[in-house]
C-alpha cells in the first residue's frame, strides 16, 4: 500500500537534492572559507538551477495535459457510473453501502441506503466472503453471486479497490439483471423431455380368466395409458407386447407425482372389474438435467428394472442425485412360468465354469433361508468348479447348528470360511454369488463385495437401492416365498433328478419353511412345486423341523420380549428390549414378531432390540399392512408382510419415535387413499 508522505517526497526529489547540496556547500564554506571554492560552488548551483528551470518548462505541457486527462477521466468515470443503466453500489468490508448510482436507488428510499448493510435490503443473503474472496482485483465475469432485490434477480460481480486514505478496502459491485434469463432457463428446464417405460406386469403370468379376456383387458389398459400420456401432451408407443415407451415434458412430472401415479390404481381397477385378477403396471422414469436421449433411455431401463425387482405395481423415478418410489402398496402376484429360472440357471452355470473360484454369501445374522440358499448354490457350483466357499459368521450359534448338518459331508469339508479368510480368496476372476439379500449394508462381508468384479444376486426381497457394483445376473423375485425357493427352481432346471443330497434338500426345505411360516404365508403354485421337488430329492419334514427347536435360553429371551408389548394405533403391536443384546436376541425378536400376529386385532408387529451399535427391527404383517413400506423410511426393506431394518448410531428411544412416525405416515396415507 502506498504511503502519502513518500509519494510527495518522491515528487519533489530534485528540488530536495538541490537544497541539500547547497546547505552542505555553505556549511563547508562556513567552516573553512575558501573564496575560490565558493565561486566554483556558486557556478555549479546556478547551472543546476538553470537545468531545473529548463526541465520544468520542457515538461510543463505534458504535466498540464496529464492533469487535464486525470480530471476528465475522473469526471467521466463518476458520470458514467452514475448514469449507467445497470445498478452499481460501493460497499465496505462489512457490506455497508458507501455509494450507489441512480439505477440502484430506483424504487427505493435513497435516504435509507447510505450506511445500510446490503443484506438488510436483499430477499436472500449475499455471501460477502465469497464476494470478496472468489473475485480478483478486476471484474471477473466467470464468477458471481445471485441475489434478489426488489423482486428482481441479479448476478453480482465485484471489483476490489484499496483506498489511498486509511488503507481500507472497498468493493464496487455491479448488478446484472438475470430475471429474464432465469425465467428462460426455468422454462427450458420444464421443457426437458422425460423418458419413461411402462410395463404391464402380470397378463400372461396371472393365467385363468386373464388369458381368456386378454384382448379386451389390454385394449382398455392401452386406452387408459394413451389417454393418460396425451393429457400431458406426451407421446406413447407400444414397442413390444404389454411394454410401452412414453416421452413428455418435465413440467408435467410434478402433477403426476402429486397424484402419486394414480394410473396404477386405474389400471388395477380395470383388471379387477374385467377378470377379478390383479394385473398391475410397473413404470420407470428418467428425469435428468443434462443428458442425451441415449443416457435417459439407459436410466429409464434401470428404473423399470428396479420397479419390477421391487415387486411391480409401482413407479420409480430416477433423478440426477436421487430415486423416488410411488405405489407398491399391494402384494405381488406370483408368476406361473419358470422360463426365467431356466435362463438364469444357464447363465449362472456359464459364469461358474469360467471363474477361477466361487464365493457364496448371504446376509449378516444368517437365518435358515440365507444358509439354505447358499448351500443350494454351493451344491450347483461344485458340479462345475472345484474351488467353492461359503462366507459365513462361524461364531454365530444359530449358524453353527445349521452348518453342522452338512459340514460332515465330504464335499462340504473346509467349504465354510469367515469374512477374513474369504477376503484372501478374492482374485481377479472370482465370482461372488449373494443369496437372500440385496442391500449391501447387511451383506455378510461388504469388503468382499466391493473387491470382486463379477457378482450375482439371487433374492426375494424388494430391491431398496442401486448396487455399487452392477451384478452380471440380478435375479430378484419379490413374489417368491424365499431365496431357497428360487435356488430350488434353478437346481430343478439344470440338475438331473437325485443330484441333491438329502441334507442339502433339507437345508433348502428349512429355508422355505421359515419364510412361509410352515407354508401358511407367501405361498403360491411355484412354492409348493419347489417343495415337491425337494421332497423328491429326499427332504424330510420331520427332520427339517428339528432344525427349528429352541433351547430354554431362547424361550427365556422370547419371554422378555413378550412381557414388554404395547399396542399402537389399535392395530400395531410393538415390543422392544432396551438392553445390550446378542445375535440370539435378534432371532428371538423375529420369532416374537410372528407370535404377536396371533393376538386378536393385531394387523402388524414390530420388535426392536439393541445389538452392538445398532437397533434391529423385525416386522411382520397378516397381509393388510405393508411393513416393507413402513421400514423403508428407516432404510430397511423386505416384503409386504415381512421386513426388517438396522439403524446405526441412534438410541432405542429415537428409533422407536421414528418408527411411530413412519407408521403414522403410512396409515394416514392409506386412510386418505
Amino acid at each position: 500500500m502506498k504511503n502519502p508522505l513518500l509519494s510527495k517526497l518522491n515528487k519533489y526529489r530534485n528540488e530536495i537534492i538541490a537544497i541539500v547540496l547547497m546547505v552542505l556547500f555553505f556549511t563547508v564554506c562556513a567552516v573553512k572559507i575558501d573564496i575560490r571554492a565558493l565561486y566554483i560552488g556558486i557556478v555549479f548551483v546556478l547551472i543546476y538551477v538553470c537545468l531545473l528551470v529548463a526541465f520544468y518548462f520542457a515538461t510543463r505541457d505534458k504535466r498540464a495535459e496529464k492533469s487535464k486527462k486525470d480530471k476528465i477521466l475522473s469526471n467521466v468515470t463518476v458520470e458514467f457510473l452514475m448514469n449507467l443503466d445497470t445498478p452499481v453500489a460501493i460497499l465496505d468490508d462489512d457490506g455497508v453501502i458507501l455509494w450507489y448510482n441512480q439505477k440502484f436507488s430506483e424504487d427505493k428510499d435513497s435516504k435509507a441506503l447510505y450506511g445500510t448493510n446490503i443484506n438488510d435490503l436483499l430477499e436472500n443473503k449475499l455471501n460477502l466472503n465469497r464476494l470478496k474472496e472468489s473475485l480478483s482485483d478486476n471484474l471477473n465475469f466467470d464468477e458471481g453471486l445471485f441475489a434478489s432485490l426488489s423482486g428482481v434477480k441479479y448476478r453480482v460481480f465485484s471489483y476490489k479497490h484499496s483506498a489511498s486514505f486509511g488503507g481500507e478496502n472497498f468493493y464496487i459491485t455491479v448488478w446484472h439483471d438475470m430475471t429474464k434469463i432465469q425465467e428462460l432457463e426455468e422454462k427450458l428446464e420444464m421443457k426437458n423431455p422425460v423418458v419413461s417405460y411402462i410395463y404391464i406386469d402380470n397378463f400372461y403370468d396371472a393365467g385363468g380368466s386373464m388369458l381368456n379376456n386378454y384382448r379386451t383387458v389390454t385394449a382398455k389398459v392401452s386406452s387408459l395409458l394413451y389417454e393418460w400420456i396425451s393429457s400431458f401432451n406426451g407421446i406413447i408407443r407400444e414397442f413390444e407386447r404389454d411394454k410401452y415407451i412414453a416421452v413428455f415434458d418435465k413440467q408435467y412430472l410434478g402433477e403426476i407425482t402429486d397424484k402419486k401415479f394414480d394410473i396404477l390404481d386405474k389400471v388395477r381397477e380395470v383388471c379387477e372389474q374385467e377378470t377379478d385378477t390383479l394385473a398391475t403396471l410397473s413404470i420407470g422414469v428418467a428425469c435428468l438435467a443434462d443428458a442425451t436421449f441415449e443416457e435417459k433411455n439407459k436410466i429409464a431401463h434401470q428404473a423399470i428394472d428396479l420397479a419390477m425387482q421391487r415387486g411391480g405395481d409401482q413407479a420409480v423415478i430416477k433423478f440426477d442425485e436421487s430415486t423416488e418410489f410411488y405405489g407398491g402398496r399391494f402384494k405381488t402376484v406370483q408368476k406361473r412360468t419358470k422360463i426365467r429360472s431356466r435362463i438364469i440357471a444357464q447363465d449362472l452355470i456359464r459364469l461358474i465354469a469360467n471363474s477361477s473360484n466361487v464365493l457364496i454369501m448371504g446376509h449378516k445374522f444368517a437365518d435358515h433361508d440365507s444358509i439354505g440358499s447358499c448351500v443350494g448354490i454351493a451344491s450347483l457350483a461344485l458340479e462345475y468348479n472345484p474351488k467353492v466357499n461359503v462366507v459365513i459368521n462361524k461364531n454365530d450359534n444359530n449358524v453353527i447348528k445349521l452348518i453342522k448338518k452338512v459340514e460332515s459331508l465330504d464335499k462340504y469339508k473346509n467349504i465354510f470360511v469367515d469374512a477374513f479368510d474369504g477376503q484372501d480368496l478374492v482374485s481377479e476372476k472370482t465370482l461372488l454369488v449373494i443369496c437372500d439379500v440385496n442391500n449391501s449394508q447387511i451383506f455378510e462381508s461388504k469388503d468382499i463385495y466391493e473387491n470382486v468384479k463379477d457378482v450375482v444376486v439371487i433374492d426375494h426381497h424388494r430391491k431398496t437401492g442401486e448396487f455399487v457394483i452392477e451384478p452380471l445376473i440380478t435375479y430378484i423375485e419379490p413374489s417368491a416365498s424365499s431365496a431357497s425357493e428360487l435356488v430350488s427352481e434353478i437346481l430343478e432346471q439344470v440338475t438331473p433328478p437325485g443330484s441333491l443330497l438329502k441334507e442339502e434338500a433339507e437345508m433348502l426345505f428349512a429355508g422355505m419353511v421359515l419364510d412361509t411360516k410352515q407354508f401358511s404365508k407367501n405361498t403360491g403354485v411355484r412354492t409348493f412345486s419347489a417343495a415337491l421337488y425337494l421332497r423328491s430329492e429326499g427332504a424330510s419334514p420331520s427332520e427339517t423341523n428339528a432344525l427349528f427347536k429352541s433351547s430354554f435360553d431362547d424361550f427365556s429371551r422370547e419371554a422378555k420380549f413378550m412381557n414388554n408389548v404395547v399396542i399402537y394405533r389399535d392395530i400395531i403391536a410393538i415390543s422392544m428390549l432396551d438392553t445390550e443384546g446378542t445375535v440370539e436376541d435378534k432371532i428371538s425378536a423375529s420369532k416374537v414378531a410372528d407370535k404377536l400376529l396371533e393376538v386378536d386385532g393385531v394387523l402388524a408387529s414390530f420388535v426392536l432390540c439393541n445389538i452392538k451399535d445398532a437397533v434391529h427391527i423385525s416386522a411382520r404383517s397378516i397381509g393388510t399392512v405393508n411393513v416393507q413400506l413402513v421400514l423403508e423410511k428407516l432404510n430397511g426393506g423386505g416384503h409386504f408382510d415381512s421386513a426388517g431394518a438396522q439403524v446405526s448410531d441412534s438410541t432405542m428411544t429415537a428409533v422407536l419415535q421414528d418408527l411411530k412416525d413412519s407408521i403414522d405416515e403410512y396409515l394416514n396415507t392409506e386412510k386418505k387413499g
